[in-house]
């Protein structure tokens, strides 16, 4: 039979325990609550729409498909398509200079970009537009975006 002190302690430990427990999950708590929320999905995915065809000028399908966002997002691909245009000319003279340091540094920040986009589209769009946006998005940046772009499944 157990000593009334062994089942104190053991019901000290017990407690101690408890409470270590309860203060560790209160002290985090602030980092899970400040969390930030990237993306909110609601509703259906955007299908393909009419204006699009093979010799539909590129910008404007992806215009015609990004006015179908809702704002903050439509702001939000706007701005990493405007760095996107920003990066190319940094790009190409780097390539013409043959400065593999200085393309490697602005390729990075490119697919950095370009990444972000392609998660936006594929959380947005049916796999079938995510297709028809990369390949509006290489013609538009002529060889800059790889040619063979994953799409999120």
């Amino acid at each position: 039979m157990p000593t009334k002190t062994s089942s104190n302690s053991t019901n000290l430990c017990v407690r101690a325990f408890f409470f270590i427990t309860i203060f560790l999950v209160l002290s985090f708590w602030p980092l899970y609550a400040a969390e930030e929320v990237l993306l909110k999905i609601e509703g259906d995915l955007i299908d393909e729409i009419e204006i699009t065809n093979s010799n539909t000028d590129a910008n404007l399908t992806i215009s015609s498909y990004y006015e179908l966002l809702p704002s903050e997002i439509k702001t939000e691909i706007a701005d990493y398509r405007s760095k996107l245009d920003r990066l190319q000319p940094d790009y190409e003279v780097a390539f013409l200079a043959a400065d593999s340091a200085e393309m490697a540094e602005v390729r990075e920040e490119i697919d950095g970009h370009w990444l972000v986009i392609q998660t936006i589209h594929n959380h947005f769009f049916t796999a079938q537009v995510v297709e028809i946006l990369n390949r509006a998005y290489i013609k538009s940046f002529d060889g800059l975006l790889p040619e063979e772009s994953n799409t999120l499944e």
